[in-house]
C-alpha cells in the first residue's frame, strides 16, 4: 500500500492516467478501501473457476470464497472489476457459461501448459455456439481484443500470446519483487534494478539499464506450443514474474 500512497499523488498532477492492479483477489477484501483511497479506480481479478475444489486445485491450497469476498468488497468500494480467465482445456470449455453469467450479471469480464492449452479460436467458437458476439474497436492499454455479448451486453476480451501475436502493439514491461526488470514475458530477457541501484548513490546507471531495456525491447516472443514443438519454448514460467 506504500506504492500505491506514493503514485497517488502522480494521478492528481496529471502524471499518470491512472492506477490499475493485477490480483489474485485473496486479500482484496482487506485493501479495497484503501485502494480507492489512493485513487485506484479498477483491477483484474485473476479468476479461473467457480468450482471451489477446483479453484482449490488450480492455486494449490487457495480459498474461492475469499476472492469472492474481496470482488464485493472493491465493487463495494466503487471500484471496476475485470474478470482475467486463463482458458483451460476440460476446465474453461465445461465453465464457459458459468463464468461469462457470473462476470456479467455484475458488470466485469476478461478472458485472457500443453495439456491445458486451449485455442483461442476453439474457445471462441464455443462461447459463439451459445452467445452472439460482436467485435468491437474498444482498446485499451493492454493487448485484449474486446467483443461485444448481445445476450447480456457486456464485453469480452480475448488475450492471445499463444494463437495470435500481439507484439507490434505491446506497451508492456514487468519489475519483479527481486528488482528484474522484464520486457517480455515471452523472452528470457533480464536487467537487474536492483544491482544497479546498489552500485550507485543516485539515480543516473539506473536510469541508463532501463533506458537500454527498453530500447532492447524484444519484437516477438518464444511462447511455442505447436506439433513441432513439444513444450513452451519459454523456460521461466508466467506465474514467477507476475501480471
Amino acid at each position: 500500500m506504500k506504492l500505491f500512497a506514493a503514485l497517488a499523488p502522480q494521478i492528481r498532477k496529471g502524471r499518470l492516467r491512472e492506477l490499475t492492479l493485477t490480483t489474485n483477489g485473496t486479500r482484496l477484501a482487506h485493501f479495497a478501501d484503501e485502494l480507492a483511497r489512493c485513487g485506484v479506480r479498477r483491477v483484474n481479478v485473476s479468476l479461473d473457476t467457480l468450482d471451489p475444489d477446483r479453484y482449490r486445485s488450480l492455486t494449490r491450497g487457495g480459498s474461492l470464497a475469499s476472492v469472492l469476498d474481496g470482488i464485493d468488497a472493491a465493487r463495494s468500494a466503487g471500484l471496476a472489476v475485470k474478470i482475467n480467465v486463463v482458458a483451460l482445456r476440460e476446465s474453461t470449455e465445461t465453465e464457459v457459461d458459468h463464468l461469462l453469467r457470473f462476470a456479467h450479471d455484475r458488470d466485469m469480464i476478461g478472458v485472457d501448459r500443453i495439456d491445458q492449452y486451449l485455442p483461442l479460436d476453439q474457445l471462441r467458437k464455443l462461447i459463439e455456439s451459445r452467445w452472439t458476439l460482436s467485435q468491437l474497436p474498444f482498446r485499451t492499454g493492454g493487448p485484449a481484443r474486446y467483443a461485444r455479448v448481445a445476450e447480456t451486453g457486456g464485453t469480452i476480451g480475448f488475450i492471445t500470446p499463444l494463437t495470435h501475436n500481439f507484439c507490434e502493439d505491446c506497451n508492456r514491461v514487468r519489475v519483479t519483487a527481486s528488482g528484474i526488470l522484464h520486457t517480455c514475458l515471452g523472452q528470457e530477457d533480464a536487467a537487474d534494478l536492483k544491482a544497479a541501484m546498489r552500485r550507485s548513490h543516485d539515480d543516473a546507471e539506473l536510469m541508463l539499464v532501463i533506458k537500454s531495456a527498453i530500447r532492447d525491447k524484444p519484437r516477438g516472443h518464444d511462447f511455442v506450443i505447436d506439433r513441432n514443438s513439444a513444450s513452451p519454448a519459454l523456460s521461466r514460467h508466467m506465474s514467477a514474474t507476475g501480471g
